[in-house]
């Protein structure tokens, strides 16, 4: 099962508390599990390469790798380094983990496209969102999501992952900014046509996702899809449950 957790806004248990009209979703590793994708695909790419190394150094090398143990999609988000720059760091890092020269410049490209074409063929949504969804259209209840990538690359991600039901998306390209700032949250609002206030945000992230739905003023739940990296924190209430559990428990508590 997976361990999710909700967090209410305070006052989240009186009557005070708008009721759920919209919900809005975080897009890798909340409804893409992008995660395992990524895993599978760095094996793939690296097999003749790290083909010495024990199972487990792969394994922890290829983690590292999905986990982005460099730090370079935040300084990506923050501009400081390219799309393609942001994946070179993080393949220089990988190879040095295995103690082996990275590829030069222009392998890397090749390594990056390749690395592309093969995980967008991994790409699929975790076994519950599609349940959840379903539950949404019975209620009436619009959704869509909310990502700090560019909208495009998102779209085709959702396609790709049998989410193109999914029509409303806001990038922190068209945002104009990414999360935790309020704008791709109210962008969010603003298309699904509900108010702030009534709308619920789910994602996977404890800062860019829930503070930061929190702060603009939206209700907010954090899933969870990697137990090992939950927060320790008193303020939040944990549960093991599914996707579509947990939302309709939440549209059931807040209405």
């Amino acid at each position: 099962m997976n361990n999710v957790t909700s967090v209410p806004n305070p006052g989240s248990r009186s009557n005070a508390v708008a009721r759920i009209r919209g919900v809005l979703f975080d897009i890798d590793d909340t409804l893409v599990d992008l995660n395992s994708a990524s895993i599978r695909g760095f094996h793939r790419m690296t097999e003749q390469d790290f083909g010495d190394l024990a199972p487990e150094d792969r394994e922890h090398i290829a983690k590292d790798y999905a986990d982005d143990g460099a730090g370079a999609y935040e300084r990506y988000m923050s501009g400081e380094l390219t799309f393609l720059g942001q994946r070179a760091e993080r393949i220089r890092r990988a190879y040095g983990l295995a103690k082996l020269q990275a590829p030069e410049a222009e392998a890397l490209g090749i390594w990056s496209a390749e690395y592309e074409r093969t995980v967008r063929s991994m790409w699929e949504p975790y076994p519950d969102v599609h349940a959840c969804l379903d539950s949404l259209d019975v209620m009436g209840i619009p959704y869509g999501a909310v990502s700090n990538n560019i909208e495009s690359y998102q779209r085709d991600k959702l396609v790709l992952s049998g989410l193109e039901r999914i029509a409303i998306v806001v990038g922190s390209d068209t945002a104009g900014a990414p999360k935790p700032d309020p704008r791709p949250f109210h962008e969010g609002c603003r298309l699904l046509g509900t108010k702030i206030r009534e709308t619920l945000y789910v994602g996977d992230n404890p800062i860019n996702d829930v503070q930061g739905a929190k702060s603009a003023g939206l209700q907010a739940v954090l899933i969870n899809r990697a137990p090992n990296h939950m927060p320790s924190s008193s303020e939040l209430l944990g549960s093991h449950t599914s996707l579509n559990s947990i939302i309709s428990e939440n549209l059931g508590f807040f209405g």
